[in-house]
């Protein structure tokens, strides 16, 4: 194929995603959430994985589910679980105007698309094999670009790499989200505890303070969402520690102004735990959304959004989390 001919299509590739983002402009309020989806799988895959299930967590190279003894199995759930489920989803679009999902446990696209239907672009996923995978599900017709996962974050061969995506490429409106799902087990108390998951979740909290700080001298409009696994509103008030390679803490390592910009809200700052449903076994957020300084700046206030499951949905197999999230009112 000839030079020339490959620069025209370049170009006129460039031309539709450019005539894209400007037919679809950022609207005077941005909503942002976030979801961990508890194993959601497709049926098909369902059947393929359970009667070959593991008897310990299966690596992130293998699409397998556990079922350790002693333990609650990942949910088999109906048509009528993830209709339940498409149900909620549809209300963070009607009712809640919700831009974009950070999603977690959830075997990628084909699996976010039985919950997000109508209304909904569901990409960027992780590669992991695992189908405990990390990904987004963006309003339909809003421009977006998928950038490189966060492989650092998966250093073990048995974690969750990050999410990265830019919604509205190439526009001052522009802005960078990565969603992850950190290690469990050491939701409370300083890093440097003599306790494995704390460990684990120590070597993570750096590799997200880089992304942080990188986007932060680029002086980007940045968000960093998902399940933290981690009591972040405790968390928030120990020391960060000497070492930015084995900080004390997650938040105050994420949100110390260095680089300048490098700093964190909190959508769930100041707010009182509200459960899912009547069977929710958590009694503080874990899931939350942190916003950089530049974007809050940009909007006049802000508004925190817990969606609990109505009662029509509850009795049915829908997850352990619900949807959480900010809005951004009065964006230019």
């Amino acid at each position: 194929m000839k030079p020339r001919f490959l620069l025209c299509i370049a170009l006129w590739a460039w031309a539709i995603g450019a005539t894209r983002a400007q037919a679809a402009p950022r609207g005077p309020t941005f909503t942002l959430m976030t979801w961990n989806m508890a194993w959601l799988i497709t049926p098909e895959a369902d059947r393929a994985m359970r009667p070959q299930c593991k008897a310990q967590q299966p690596p992130s190279s293998e699409h397998a589910l556990p079922c350790t003894p002693g333990r609650e199995q990942p949910p088999q759930r109906t048509a009528a679980d993830l209709d339940a489920l498409a149900r909620t989803a549809q209300r963070l679009l009607t009712e809640f105007q919700a831009d974009v999902v950070a999603l977690q446990e959830v075997d990628g696209p084909a699996a976010a698309d039985l919950v997000f239907r109508k209304g909904w672009m569901t990409d960027c996923f992780i590669r992991r094999a695992h189908p405990q995978k990390v990904g987004f599900a963006i309003r339909d017709g809003i421009p977006y670009l998928c950038n490189p996962e966060l492989a650092e974050l998966d250093a073990d061969g048995r974690s969750r790499a990050g999410a990265d995506i830019t919604l509205w490429p190439g526009t001052p409106q522009a802005v960078r989200l990565l969603a992850v799902h950190m290690k469990s087990g050491c939701f409370n108390g300083q890093l440097d505890r003599a306790f494995k998951p704390c460990g684990k979740l120590r070597e993570q909290v750096p590799v997200v303070e880089h992304w942080i700080d990188a986007r932060a001298r680029e002086g980007v409009a940045f968000v960093v969402m998902g399940d933290f696994n981690r009591h972040l509103d405790k968390d928030a008030r120990l020391p960060e520690g000497s070492d930015e390679s084995a900080p004390l803490a997650m938040f105050k390592a994420w949100s110390d102004g260095v680089p300048t910009g490098a700093v964190l809200h909190r959508a769930t700052e100041g707010e009182p735990y509200v459960p899912c449903d009547t069977d929710d076994h958590f009694n503080a957020y874990i899931d939350d959304v942190l916003i950089s300084d530049k974007l809050k700046a940009q909007s006049r206030r802000t508004a925190f959004m817990r969606v609990a499951y109505s009662l029509r949905e509850q009795g049915k197999l829908l997850s352990d989390h619900c949807p959480l999230g900010i809005q951004l009112r009065g964006l230019p």
